[in-house]
This record gives structure tokens, C-alpha cells and sequence, in this order.
């Protein structure tokens, strides 16, 4: 029973399937556009992440009125929408991107790491683009990205085949010496380390005014592969839809004798990316579940 129980699985997600590697292959404005149809949809269906974003919201933009904190969890959940159809592009797409498609500004950052031998561990954080802004980036500078596994054997197929198309590899998230290797070659290593991990593996620093567990993963890697650590973000257009992808001058002395002050510095970088696009960021986690000894918990 169990064996067919997996083969069901498997067959049912090729099935499943079949709709996204169509859509990979549509203009990715017309494939946006069927999405956005579906945003409303997604957004009720989504009752518990619906839940999550509101709360999430509420911690961050305390100041802001309701209707304006209910106007941008609308926009995320086409942001969303949108996200499933960029996925499906950049995963099926055989063709290099065009220009219409968006661009990468502060290579040079990058260089001035290259022309010392000094490997880059490139930080960012989880947005609605970053599918798109990741082969945008990948397609002009030889990276590798973490990522994590899925359960499921077919998608996660289907998910390191459509990225070896633009990524000459993947690394899973718990393949640290992998990581450190590719590193202290001089390579690239794409990193997004903003979710909650568990106290044990974080310091608590400010995230728009909320004590936050944030990993000290980011640090140990840095010093392990004797890397700088460069921040990049990538943000879209509302209205034409052009991905920028933005990299940013290495965060300053990091990793250095002071974890919260370097993890200071990676959040305040992301909330002034955020600030910019609030509906593209990736307010679906639970970014806040760890709360410091005596605190509340911030989910219900």
C-alpha cells in the first residue's frame, strides 16, 4: 500500500505539472496576466498564510493605517500570483533572458571582490521576484545558489533541472563544506538567510523594531570561506514588470568580533529594500515564530 501510495503521488505531480511547463513556455506578460486572474482566489484559499501576512504586517508597520496594511497583503497575493508564473518561465525558458525582462546594476561591487581572488557570498533576502531576479543574475556572473530540498522527488527535479538551465550548480542547505569549498575558490554563493531557525542557531537583533532570531549561519559561512559578503536584492517594476536586480557595496567589516552588529547590518540592509517594494517581499513565513525568553509569542 505504501509503494502505491508514492507512485500515486508521483504520478499525480506530473500531472500537475503538465499546466506549468505550458505556461513556462507563454510570454511571461500573458502568463502574469492569466495569474493575476487567480490572485483573489489564492488569497482565500491561503486561509492560515493569509493569517501570517496580515500578522506579519502589523509587526513591521505598526504606524500604518489598516486599509493601508490590507491594500499591500492584497498586492502580495498577486505578487504571488505573479511569482508562480515567473517560476514556471525561468524553469522552462530555454532562451537567455532579454532586456525587457530587466537588468542587474552594481556588477562592479562584485568586481572589486573578484580582483583580490576573495570569494563572494552574495546575501539577499526571499521576495516574490527572486526566481526571475536569480536567472537575471546567474546569466551574467557564474554563481551557485543554497537551496533547500523538497519532500516531494518530482518537483524537486523539476526544480534543479529548470535552475541548472541559467546555474552551473545548486547547493543543498546542509552541504556547509560544499559551500566553504566553492567559496575559497573564488566563486559565488548565492544566500537567503532570512527565516527563523530556532533561537540556538541565531542572535536576536532588530528587524523594523522586532526582535528577531536571525541566523548566525551567514556569519559562519563568510568565515569559513574567507569571503566578503555582498548584499543583493531584486525588486520589479509594479507596472512594467522589469526586474532590477540590485548589488550593493559589501556589508562593512563583516563577518567581525560582533555577531549582532553584523546581523544588525543584513536586516537594515533588507528593510530598506523592503521599504521600497512592501508587497514583494515574502511575508508568507513565519519570520518572527522565535521570540525572546519572556516575550509573547507573535503568532496566536
Amino acid at each position: 500500500m505504501p509503494r502505491f501510495s508514492y507512485q500515486l503521488r508521483v504520478l499525480l505531480t506530473h500531472l500537475g505539472l503538465i499546466p506549468a511547463r505550458l505556461m513556462g513556455h507563454l510570454p511571461l506578460n500573458l502568463s502574469r496576466r492569466l495569474m493575476r486572474i487567480l490572485a483573489p482566489l489564492i488569497q482565500k484559499l491561503m486561509a492560515r498564510r493569509r493569517v501570517i501576512v496580515e500578522r506579519n504586517l502589523e509587526l513591521c508597520f505598526p504606524d500604518w493605517p489598516e486599509a493601508k496594511r490590507a491594500d499591500i497583503e492584497r498586492e502580495h497575493f498577486v505578487q504571488l500570483a505573479e511569482a508562480v508564473a515567473e517560476t514556471a518561465f525561468c524553469w522552462c525558458h530555454r532562451r537567455k533572458l532579454e532586456d525587457r525582462h530587466g537588468e542587474v546594476v552594481g556588477l562592479e561591487h562584485l568586481k572589486a571582490a573578484g580582483s583580490e581572488g576573495q570569494g563572494v557570498l552574495l546575501v539577499t533576502g526571499h521576495t516574490t521576484c527572486l526566481e526571475l531576479g536569480a536567472r537575471l543574475f546567474a546569466e551574467r556572473v557564474r554563481a551557485r545558489g543554497v537551496y533547500r530540498a523538497l519532500r516531494n522527488p518530482v518537483l524537486n527535479r523539476f526544480q534543479n533541472q529548470g535552475r541548472g538551465r541559467y546555474s552551473p550548480g545548486m547547493i543543498e542547505r546542509r552541504k556547509l563544506k560544499t559551500m566553504v569549498r566553492h567559496l575559497r575558490a573564488g566563486e559565488v554563493v548565492w544566500y537567503a538567510p532570512d527565516q527563523d531557525f530556532g533561537p540556538e542557531r541565531s542572535e536576536f537583533v532588530p528587524f523594523f523594531g522586532v526582535s528577531t532570531a536571525t541566523t548566525r549561519g551567514m556569519l559562519d559561512l563568510a568565515r569559513l570561506g574567507r569571503a566578503c559578503v555582498i548584499p543583493m536584492y531584486p525588486s520589479k517594476d509594479p507596472d512594467s514588470g522589469r526586474v532590477t536586480v540590485h548589488i550593493l557595496p559589501a556589508l562593512e567589516n563583516v563577518p567581525s568580533d560582533d555577531p549582532m552588529a553584523d546581523l544588525s547590518q543584513y536586516n537594515r540592509f533588507l528593510e530598506q529594500q523592503i521599504q521600497s517594494q512592501p508587497a514583494q517581499y515574502w511575508w508568507l513565513h513565519r519570520r518572527f515564530k522565535s521570540a525572546p525568553e519572556g516575550d509573547a509569542p507573535r503568532y496566536s
